[in-house]
């Protein structure tokens, strides 16, 4: 079994990301670092105090990025999860800081800056006080991670196949069931046209693994039924493994460790620029190139 371990989207305002995030939310910016493919593209991780796999949200932020056109096969927004109780507390809090909320009986429903759709489910998990992140939400309320990520495609059986292949979960009513209450839910893809990436976007989601071994076997398995494998990538803080699913997803498979205290101590994560080991030579290069576009990692 496995979990989610994160997601990855899209943002074309990056101060606009970490202060909804980190002000509205209440999520800790876990690692304020570079995008690895191209390290002239923030890459900001949110998360609970440690940005525990299962609780981490990032986003690239690209400059003059545009809006984005959802099509067939376009994955969903956010799902967070919030603990029993605390649904009046979100809702008012969502309410004071502007945002036009939606709620049920058990969900608030809301879009964040880049018109990323964000949804509150209440669950009965708490955070433990080791994870609880020190600000303005008191520790019962705060939310404990990611709980499910929709799956809109096309192709329900080709999506059901690829899932149960690399997982070995058998689905429920369309939806996978995995550890900590995690689910992947297939929904209808709602429109014919085709998907143009901008702001807001999901760019992936990431599975976990237990321990690195893990990822060639599930490179091996996804090649012999004829899924593409994109790449095996060290990302310092965790190793990965990309694939596309059969509606062309990307689908990232990855380690719990070594975590994002790799580079920064624990009590420090995010107030700098966070680099993995690998790229700790091009510090002065990247630093020096985005205070040209008048960003202080340290702001």
């Amino acid at each position: 079994m496995t979990r989610l371990h994160h997601v990855s989207l899209l943002t074309g305002d990056a101060p606009a990301t970490i202060q909804f995030y980190t002000k509205v939310l209440g999520l800790r910016l876990v690692k304020n670092t570079v995008n690895q493919e191209n390290v002239h593209v923030r890459h900001l991780f949110f998360g609970d105090y440690q940005g525990t796999p299962g609780s981490v949200v990032t986003f690239f932020a690209i400059d003059r990025l545009g809006h984005r056109y959802d099509g067939q096969n376009q994955l969903g927004g956010i799902d967070l999860a919030i603990p029993t109780g605390s649904l009046a507390f979100w809702e008012q809090r969502l309410r004071m800081a502007g945002c036009v909320v939606t709620a049920t009986l058990t969900s608030l429903t809301l879009v964040d800056p880049a018109d990323t759709p964000v949804r509150l489910l209440v669950t009965d998990q708490t955070l433990p006080t080791q994870l609880v992140v020190p600000n303005d939400v008191p520790g019962e309320n705060q939310i404990t991670g990611l709980i499910n990520v929709d799956l809109p495609v096309a192709d329900h059986e080709a999506e059901k196949t690829f899932f149960q292949t690399m997982l070995g979960v058998t689905p429920e009513n369309n939806q996978f069931k995995l550890e900590a209450g995690n689910t992947l839910t297939l929904k209808p893809s709602l429109t014919d046209s085709i998907k143009r990436f901008g702001r807001g976007s999901m760019d992936h989601f990431a599975l976990t693994v237990d321990h690195e071994e893990a990822l060639p076997r599930l490179g091996t398995i996804a090649a012999q039924h004829g899924y593409e494998v994109e790449e095996f990538a060290d990302r310092g803080w965790f190793k990965s493994l990309y694939v596309r699913d059969p509606a062309d997803n990307r689908i990232e498979f990855a380690t719990k460790e070594p975590g994002f205290a790799l580079d920064e101590p624990l009590a420090h994560l995010g107030e700098g620029l966070g680099l993995p080991p690998k790229f700790e030579a091009q510090r002065q290069a990247i630093e020096t190139y985005f205070k040209t576009k008048g960003v202080d990692f340290h702001d």
